[in-house]
């Protein structure tokens, strides 16, 4: 009841301010009431919802920008929230309520947002920029009011208790999961299986506040059940052993960032899980990543990420296939491959090879090459051009090597994270890549992106490729196309075939109701999606057109 009497008298201050008389404000004549709690919806491009305070960002990306003393005094501290854009758009250009209210804006000084809206006493500094408290009486519920432009100079500001973003269209795919907020915890390690009764088994972290998640679906991907909720792991993926094929395993990392090797299992097909068990104790980094069962052993490639922060390595654990997983003794891993120093690269042969620089590999990918060796293809972050990764070679239980002559190769997405399978049909490999576009390379804005954007990060196309031998790639045909490389992500997808078929499941980050993701990388839902005939590309690209940027640089 408070809050509402200093909502009220802070009203009425604006809108004495304006020289507006009493009889057309809150405590009303008769021709109306407004409501203080009205939800507003508004409508533009790249709008975010952020909330009101001190030293809050008011911009998304671009973190010299914030909220300062007074307008956080008027809002009262979090109790608003903030509809915004990227500093120099458009932003919201339509904003209506289903009740009665005052709408209120922030403009930078020097726009002058029409006759129709008031100014009041409170002003408030942005960074450079100093912002002017406007209001406007709204009487019509449902009746979209234009909203003044601050393009170009910073993008105007609409407040209010509660916001939502209209307009913004469904994600490419079913959504099994999102995260609980928009700006809070993300999904990620998604990864995905057919099990032995056709239905489909999904796992990621995320949309819990603590833990994993597990899901089925029992009708090709159309809806799904939340199996269990179990103990949090990361970088991890589930696989069955041939000798035991009704328990599910599971291997991750202890930790968000670096931790512990570790294992647990399920024998009810997910719905309950072991307690964790340690196979060894370290620094130990990843990605979900494949097993293959080989020569009487099951292997998988993971990494280490040094506390130090130095360059993470490559390592592969494997066991003998008739071996009980869940007992560390039994498990063997390789020696560590760090990589070289920064013009490694250099002299391999690929494709602009002397313009890239190796800063590190990681988050490698095992599989049989053509010749049936067990081969880690590994992403190699290149923060110059991209699309670059690397070929490991599998020795023994003990040993794995790299020629980096020889074994550096041109991939699309090669600097991301992927999944790839041999296809015995078309005797192709195959997979869902991120591949940098040349018109996105120099995309920049005047936050986090002002001098232009690491091709890590470009994960806004999502790219069917194919290879007859891991070092030849053609890049097929495109699943999701959008140029929003900013705020829009489908990456690290995880696939598996499915007669005719791929289905898979992405990390996603995408606009939504509540506003964007904090960024590409970081995904605000998990989305399942069915490439259909992808063999002959018989499947429909998803042309994503919402919240597109310009041509050329900038947006």
């Amino acid at each position: 009841m408070m809050k509402h009497l200093y909502f009220l008298a802070a009203l009425s201050l604006l809108w004495a301010g304006s020289g507006c008389s009493d009889d057309s404000s809150d405590s009303g004549s008769g021709r109306y009431v407004f409501n203080p709690d009205a939800r507003l919806y508004v409508e533009g491009r790249m709008i975010d919802i952020r909330p009101v305070t001190e030293g809050g960002a008011v911009y998304p990306q671009c973190d010299g920008c914030t909220f300062s003393g007074p307008i956080v005094a008027l809002m009262e501290d979090g109790a608003y929230s903030c509809a915004t854009s990227l500093r120099e758009s458009r932003g919201v250009e339509y904003v209506w309520a289903d009740y009665a209210t005052l709408l209120r804006i922030g403009v930078a000084t020097g726009i002058d947002p029409g006759p129709e809206w008031a100014p009041g006493k409170t002003r408030f500094q942005v960074g450079s920029t100093m912002f002017s408290i406007y209001t406007r009486p709204y009487e019509t519920p449902g009746e979209k009011v234009a909203v003044p432009s601050g393009e170009g100079v910073s993008a105007t500001l609409v407040f209010a208790r509660s916001i939502v973003v209209e307009g913004v269209p469904a994600p490419p795919g079913t959504v099994i999961a999102r995260s609980p907020a928009a700006h809070g915890r993300k999904i990620s390690n998604p990864s995905i299986a057919i099990r032995d009764d056709g239905s489909y088994f999904v796992g990621c972290a995320g949309p819990h506040a603590t833990g994993n998640s597990y899901y089925r679906s029992t009708d090709r991907g159309r809806k799904w059940e939340l199996l269990s909720n179990p103990e949090y792991m990361n970088y991890c993926m589930t696989f069955i052993r041939p000798a035991d094929p009704h328990t599910i395993y599971e291997m991750g990392v202890t930790a968000a960032k670096r931790g512990d090797i570790v294992i647990r299992k399920s024998e009810d097909g997910g719905r309950t899980w072991s307690s964790m068990t340690t196979l060894f104790e370290g620094d130990y980094h990843g990605a979900p990543s494949s097993y293959v069962v080989h020569e009487g052993r099951i292997w998988r490639a993971m990494g280490i990420s040094p506390e130090d922060e130095s360059r993470m390595s490559i390592i592969v654990v494997s066991i003998a296939e008739d071996a009980d997983p869940m007992e560390p003794s039994n498990w063997t891993m390789t020696n560590a491959l760090q990589g070289g120093p920064q013009n490694w690269i250099e002299g391999s042969g690929i494709s602009y090879d002397n313009q890239r620089n190796f800063n590190q590999w990681q988050e490698g990918w095992l599989l049989l090459d053509p010749d049936g060796r067990l081969t880690v293809v590994t992403r190699v972050d290149e923060s110059n051009r991209g699309d670059v990764a690397a070929l490991i070679r599998v020795v023994d239980p003990n040993t794995i090597t790299f020629d980096p002559v020889h074994d550096f190769i041109d991939m699309p997405g090669g600097g991301k994270r992927f999944t790839i399978r041999y296809d015995e049909r078309t005797h192709k490999y195959w997979t869902l890549a991120n591949p940098c576009y040349d018109e996105d390379r120099w995309r920049t804005h005047s936050g986090w992106y002002a001098n232009r954007i690491n091709p890590l990060y470009l994960r806004s196309r999502l790219v069917l490729c194919s290879s007859p031998d891991l070092r030849h790639w053609t890049m097929e045909k495109e699943v999701i196309s959008s140029n929003n490389v900013f705020f829009h992500g489908f990456q690290y997808t995880d696939w598996v075939f499915d007669g005719e078929d791929m289905i898979a499941v992405i990390r996603t980050a995408f606009p939504e109701s509540r506003g964007l993701p904090d960024r590409q990388h970081d995904a605000n839902m998990l989305l399942f999606r069915r490439i259909e005939n992808f063999r002959t590309g018989g499947f429909e690209t998803a042309k994503i057109e919402y919240d597109q940027l310009g041509e050329g640089n900038g947006i």
